[in-house]
């Protein structure tokens, strides 16, 4: 504990951290922040509900450092939990920090450095160091893998359909940006990544700091494991809602939008842009499907970014990889006349 922290009345950053039932997790959340190389911060504790042993923690850290306080939000919910946190900040920037994990001390300093020197950056993510005690975690270290590899704005915008291209923990924001588009979205629905969709939507732009400033920690408990927010269709539901919106603005209804991808699963998919509002005119594939359905076109067909907009929604890894390739080879530009989606 540092014996010598003062309290900061205006305070350079605001950290908002949530907190349910973490117990021993979050006093080493909370030290990860104190132990910070960056000491122009507070702390904003937000007891969600929280179990005895956590309460209790967070009071000794408020005994401990006067930079940390406790407020309380009654309705259980993450998103309604930062949007009280969000309330109490006094700094223009926030940086967001789970109960579960750890940020390394040089992660505020060098998120600051960033926003001071570009002002044109809305929100500065990092990557991370994924952490699981789950032995069975391949898929989740590969998401960590690919979202470590997104840094640039571009990279972002075009990554956002696919998946969340940043983890929610590592980031640090402009206040600002709340006042201009809103708070959390309350409703059920992965809080963090429909927020990022609504920034991006609104040009806000991204960056990712390419060095590893934050310890994800992976457990059967974490709420992106067990809550139905995060559930498989919830992300679908979100991503193409903003998906579908980001067509009807962006492709000329002239062209042709065509699928990559012809399983039950993809078809699924188009169901649910159908639902948003948008049309597919067919679908395509590496192989031809055995029984020509209506609509299908051939890869060899597919030349003109004049007349077709691609849209892969093959979401196995490597695929992606291999569409963009294919379609670049031919002149067609990712983000006007093709888009990878997940």
């Amino acid at each position: 504990m540092n014996s010598q922290a003062t309290k900061i009345d205006n305070p350079v950053v605001s950290v908002v951290l949530p907190f349910y039932r973490p117990g021993e997790k979050l006093d080493n959340a909370v030290r990860s922040v104190v132990d910070q190389d960056f000491g122009d911060w507070e702390l904003i504790l937000v007891n969600n509900n929280a179990c005895n042993i956590s309460e209790a923690i967070a009071e000794k850290w408020v005994k401990a450092d006067p930079r940390v306080r406790v407020v309380h939000e009654p309705v259980q919910s993450v998103s309604y939990a930062m949007n009280t946190g969000l309330r109490h900040t006094r700094a223009g920037l926030v940086a967001r920090m789970d109960a579960d994990d750890i940020s390394l001390p040089d992660r505020l300093r060098k998120q600051v450095k960033y926003m001071n020197k570009n002002q044109d950056t809305g929100v500065v993510s990092a990557q991370t160091i994924f952490n699981s005690d789950i032995g069975k975690s391949r898929g989740f270290s590969v998401y960590v893998d690919w979202q470590n590899s997104i840094i640039t704005h571009k990279e972002h915008y075009l990554s956002r359909f696919i998946e969340s291209p940043l983890a929610q923990p590592t980031i640090m924001f402009r206040k600002n940006l709340t006042d201009l588009y809103g708070y959390y979205n309350t409703g059920n629905l992965p809080e963090d990544y429909e927020m990022w969709l609504r920034w991006l939507e609104k040009g806000v732009r991204f960056h990712k700091i390419p060095e590893p400033l934050v310890q994800w920690n992976d457990h059967k408990e974490r709420l992106t494991r067990t809550h139905s927010n995060y559930s498989l269709l919830a992300f679908r539901s979100v991503r193409y809602e903003y998906l579908a919106r980001w067509i009807k603005n962006n492709i000329s209804p002239e062209k042709k939008i065509i699928v990559c991808g012809s399983s039950r699963n993809i078809r699924s998919k188009t169901e649910m842009l159908s639902n948003f509002g948008v049309k597919t005119d067919g679908f395509t594939d590496i192989k031809v499907p055995a029984g020509l359905r209506p609509g299908f076109i051939s890869y060899g067909e597919l030349t003109d970014p004049k007349k077709y907009f691609i849209l892969n929604l093959v979401s196995k890894r490597g695929v992606g990889q291999i569409i963009r390739k294919h379609f670049l080879s031919l002149g067609f530009t990712e983000g006007t006349d093709f888009l990878l989606a997940g």
